[in-house]
């Protein structure tokens, strides 16, 4: 179901979006704003997330995955090679949700009252599916630069998960069995819970199992959170 009054709002506010993001970027002192070499790649990425969101609003589909996997793979190389942190560009995606929010909420009230929560949660999945999957193809791209990752530490048996899988690869990773690391792996590719039950061919209800785990050895609090501290340096 297309939304076009939303969309063309919030094509409309995506500099407004971005100006905003940039400056809660520089309020948190993050490298990918104050660094000039790492700022246009991050602004090109947040650009890409939104502009994957209207062009969802207009019923169409969003940007290739290939493509945008491969440039997210680049750009995690490039942040890898400039010692930004991993958990940087975790912190970057709750930052550019929270700076869409003002243009987000003006979108969807331009839609009819009946069709503003469909249009919300559209956007929040889109956002959600665009994001997450820029944020893993850029984690796999730190491995291409390892002498810049000193911090990262390779914990993964060799084989021991499913062909084509990179493993996470972080010393807080440690204590994850080789099943939660493949929950985790799916994780930040912005799955579901029933989507990764699928995946892997297993219950769902095994999955919270398994994210419980994960938390409680992460000492995480939230899906990003462990993100974070499965990506980040430690």
């Amino acid at each position: 179901m297309p939304y076009p009054a939303a969309a063309q709002f919030l094509r409309t506010a995506i500099p407004d979006i971005i100006r905003s993001y940039q400056s809660a970027l520089r309020a948190v002192r993050s490298p990918l704003a104050t660094r000039k070499e790492a700022w246009p790649k991050c602004r090109d990425q947040a650009q890409a997330i939104v502009e994957d969101c209207v062009t969802a609003l207009m019923g169409e589909q969003p940007s290739p995955p290939a493509e945008a996997r491969r440039y997210s793979h680049r750009v995690g190389v490039d942040r890898a090679t400039q010692g930004i942190a991993v958990a940087e560009s975790v912190r970057a995606v709750d930052i550019l949700w929270s700076a869409m929010q003002p243009a987000v909420r003006s979108a969807v009230s331009c839609e009819a009252a009946a069709r503003r929560t469909s249009a919300l949660l559209l956007i929040s999945t889109v956002f959600r599916a665009s994001s997450g999957s820029r944020l893993y193809a850029g984690a796999v791209g730190y491995d291409a630069a390892p002498p810049q990752l000193p911090d990262e530490v390779q914990e993964e048996e060799p084989g021991s998960d499913a062909p084509g899988e990179t493993p996470v690869q972080s010393a807080a990773c440690a204590g994850l069995s080789q099943r939660e690391r493949q929950v985790l792996e799916r994780v930040a590719r912005a799955m579901t819970n029933s989507q990764i039950a699928r995946d892997l061919g297993i219950e769902t209800a095994t999955v919270k199992r398994h994210l419980n785990n994960i938390y409680a050895k992460l000492q995480a609090d939230s899906r990003i959170d462990a993100i974070n501290k499965a990506y980040g340096r430690r």
